[in-house]
Order: structure tokens, then sequence, then C-alpha cells
């Protein structure tokens, strides 16, 4: 039997849905030594139709090299690149059909679109669906710079210093690029859990670039020496913040001391420090000093010696203690922010029909408010001290933006009758037109009256117009206040208050403070 007889047997079979029984004719043709690219094509159709792509694939090959200028074997490699998925060889497949096929055979041209488009869509399909993917699941931060992924590290770390912890236990490669940058370590928060392990850590890790040093209140003095011992090597001309209890003070002050390196001092740019005996022995060391912000709490007489060589101060805190106001503010015409609270009786300095009367007014009777040109927040709290006092203050500070006045009793009716203008000052001007915060929580005395006042006299429609039109001496709307614990405040002006302050808040007295009242 000659090949061309088995394989129009092989055809006939095919076009009766005979698959096996064609397939097993083909074959025999081929091993008849046929070799026509016919043949192939027959009988990777039907390895098609029985579901063998792969062993139909192999015949469509045999196809395009027996007869590569045909589009037949282009075209089947097309449709089985598309069953198999492998739409990209799809596509370069009916593009070589396509350029074999005449111009006017439009139905097979027709069929070949098609499956490019689907080509085409599955295609698309399947990028979105990785890209989706990938969304969820690359490390899109593994590809950023180090040097870029440590300065982001920084901000996370300016904004606030205990954040680095966070950051060192994210991941393998996160921990590496934090411990490997000092400059994430350079705030050490020493605390009475295991201080001196916390303070050799971060020495190391800041590689002894410490800037900012601080010490909670709470750690014991046992530990102390060997804390001292492990900041020795500490880079004390780096340091620029230090806060500390007025005992470590002087232990760190000895230190220095003893590194010949008190010239840190001079330095600093912040410093807190509660209750240091002795003080005056450290002035030297403040001379020509860089502090912009100074905190003491149980300021002492012999801390009076710094405003002869402090001068560059924005912000000031005074908790409890004795201060000489008038020297402090004179030294420092650059005060920005002025907060003093729980000052002690001050001696009388010199007059007085009572020597033991103790007043702070002594101490407040400015005679040149120039000194406050800059100020522009005030927080005084359980003071003794007068209205007059207070106002002198006050209009010495045209900048002023924050007020609080807090648990002084018998002046602050007078001080808002001043700040609203019922009671003008010598020159008539307005003061603090820059007013936008006040807090009188604890004003147990103040009167309703007095903070409608000030809010009414700096509402835009209750402030006097020019001529021209324009408003003079403009003074800025309250747009926050504060009258916790402010008893004699009437409920009914509450509604009010709500809307003409964005933030209001008067809270007559604490849950646990209504409970004792029962």
């Amino acid at each position: 039997m000659s090949w061309k007889a088995s394989f129009q047997q092989g055809i006939s079979n095919f076009k009766g849905n005979k698959f096996p029984e064609a397939l097993a004719f083909f074959d025999e043709a081929i091993s008849l030594g046929c070799d026509s690219f016919t043949v192939y094509d027959s009988r990777a159709a039907v390895h098609e139709k029985l579901g063998n792509n792969k062993v139909a694939l192999l015949d469509a090959k045999k196809v395009v090299d027996t007869a590569p200028d045909r589009w037949q074997g282009y075209a089947r490699s097309a449709r089985l690149f598309h069953a198999l998925n492998k739409n990209e060889a799809a596509l370069k497949m009916v593009d070589l059909a396509l350029e074999r096929i005449k111009p006017d055979d439009a139905q097979r041209r027709q069929e070949l679109d098609a499956l490019k488009s689907q080509a085409t869509h599955v295609l698309k399909a399947a990028d979105e669906r990785r890209r989706a993917r990938i969304a969820k699941t690359a490390y899109h931060v593994g590809k950023l710079p180090v040097e870029i992924l440590a300065e982001i590290f920084g901000l996370v770390v300016a904004a606030d210093h205990t954040e680095i912890l966070k950051l060192s236990h994210v991941c393998k490669h996160w921990r590496g690029i934090a411990i490997e940058t000092p400059s994430l370590w350079q705030t050490l928060v020493v605390s009475k859990n295991r201080p001196t392990r916390k303070v050799r850590l971060w020495m190391e890790r800041a590689r002894t670039q410490i800037s900012d040093l601080s010490f909670h209140h709470n750690i014991s003095e046992i530990d102390w020496p060997s804390i001292l011992l492990e900041l020795s090597s500490l880079s004390w001309c780096n340091l620029r913040s230090l806060a500390a209890s007025g005992s470590l003070f002087s232990r760190l002050y000895g230190l220095l001391h003893q590194l010949s390196k008190t010239e840190a001092i001079s330095r600093l740019e912040h410093l807190d420090v509660t209750g240091c005996p002795g003080f005056e022995r450290f002035l030297p060391d403040f001379e020509d000093s860089h502090l912009d912000t100074l905190k003491v709490a149980n300021f002492t007489p012999s801390m009076g010696g710094l405003w002869s060589r402090v001068h560059r101060l924005k912000t000031m805190t005074i908790e409890a203690g004795w201060l000489e106001i008038l020297l402090a503010l004179t030294a420092n015409p650059l005060l920005e922010n002025l907060v003093l609270s729980d000052l002690v009786s001050i001696p009388m300095q010199s007059g007085g029909d009572d020597p033991s009367a103790i007043r702070l007014t002594c101490c407040w009777n400015l005679r040149t408010p120039d000194s406050l040109r800059a100020l522009r927040e005030l927080r005084v709290g359980s003071c003794t001290t007068t209205a007059s006092s207070l106002k002198i203050i006050i209009a010495g500070a045209p900048l002023l933006e924050t007020l609080q006045i807090s648990g002084i009793h018998g002046v602050i009716n007078d001080v808002l009758d001043f700040i609203s203008g019922t009671h003008p000052n010598d020159h008539r001007q307005d003061v603090c037109t820059s007013l936008k915060n006040v807090d009188l929580s604890s004003s147990g005395d103040l009167l309703t009256r007095n903070a409608y006042s000030l809010v009414k006299t700096r509402l835009r429609t209750d402030q006097s117009v020019n001529v021209d039109g324009g408003q003079a001496g403009c003074k800025a709307e309250i747009e926050s206040l504060r009258l916790d614990g402010c008893v004699l405040i009437e409920a009914e002006m509450l509604p009010w208050f709500r809307g003409k302050v964005k933030v209001f808040s008067c809270v007559y007295m604490t849950k646990k403070e209504g409970k004792q009242r029962r």
C-alpha cells in the first residue's frame, strides 16, 4: 500500500470524527516515507482534537520546517500556543501566519485576528494579576538605597525618639540599617530599668555621639557610679540637651571637671534641672552660654547668677522656687515663652510696713517692659502676685499669643478688664492684639462678664471700623478658651461661648470631685 492510500484513509476517518483510527493511518503514511507538510499538518490536527497539544505542536513545527512559506504551520502553532497558555508565542505565530495568507482570504484572516485579540486579552489580564500580586507582596522599600532609607528613619526619629525601637524590630534589613546609623541613637533617656546596660548600648550604637541626654528622677543612686563610668567616653562637645536632677547634675559636673571638659556646659542649648543646691559653683562655666531653653524646678537664690551669663533664652520654665523675674527678663530680650508655676513667697527687697510680707510683686515691678517684646507665650500658675504686676508684663508683650493664668486668686477679673479695654492702659493702646489661646482654669473668682468681654471685644463683627472701611487696631479672635474649674461661670452663657470660640471647655468639676461633694 502506498502512503497516499493511507493518507486518504486517515482523512476519511478524521471527517467521520474517528480520531484514533485517523491517527493510525497518518502514522502509517509517514512510516511509508511520506514527508509532505500536509500529512504532518493533518496529524497535528488529530492530536489537537485528542487534546495532545504538546505532541501536536511538534508536528506543527515539522510543518513550519518543511514548508516555511506556507501559513498552515504558523496558524496551527498559534492555536496550540494559545491553548497551552503561551500567548506571547501565540501572538508571534499569528503575525507570521498573517504575513503568508493571501489578502483576499478574509475568513482565515478574521479567524486569526480573533485569536490575536483573545491572546492579547489574556496577556493583559495576567499582567494585571501580576501587578496586583506584586503590590501586595513585593518589598519595595528594599529597593531603596540605604542612605535614603536611613534619611527616612531620621525623619521618624526626629518626631519621636522612641520610634527607633520600633524601626529596629520590623525586619532584619531595617534593623541592620538602624543599628549602623549612629544619628538615630543620639537621644538617650536613662530610667531605672537597667540604666547601665542601656547607656552602654546607646553609646555603642551612637558611636559616643549623644546629643540629648536625659535622666529620670527614679534612678537609684546605686547605679550612678556605673552610669557615669559608661558616660566617661561620651563626646561631650556634641551634647546639646541635658535633663537631670540636681544631685545627678552635680555628679555629672564632677565627671566633666575630672575629664577637663566643663566647657560642655556652655555649649548646652537645652537644660532641665531639678533642685540643685550649691549651684553657684557651676556658674563660671555658663559664661557665654548658648542656652535657648531653660527649665528649672525648685529655683534657688544661688541660681540668680545665671542672668549675668545667660542672654539667649527663648523658652524659660520655672516650676517652684525663688525667681528674680526682672533680672531674668532683662537679660533675655529674645524670650518667647515664659512659664511660671508654684513660685514660693519672696522676701521684700526693700521697704514695706511688714518685713514678713511676701509678694512676687516686688520682682515684677517692671519699669521697662521692652525686654518682653518677643514674648509669645506666658503661663503663670499658683504664684503670689498682683493684677498690676501681670498687667505690666502683658502690656509689654505685643506679640503674646498664648496666655495661661491659673490658681491665682484676686487678680483675674482685673487683668481681663485690662485686656478687653474696660480699663485701658495709660497710652490707650490695644494690648495683646495677637492673643488667640487663653487658659483661665482654676480661677475660682472669674466672673462671666469678664470672660464674655474678652471674647466679644475681639469678634470681627464687634471691632471698630475706620472711615475708609478698615478695622483700626484689629485684634485676633480668641480661638481657644479653657475655663475648667471656674465655678462662677453661668451655665446659660456656655452655648454662646461655644458658638463664638472654636475650642471651648468649661468643666466645673471632675467626676472625682463631684463624688466627693455628694
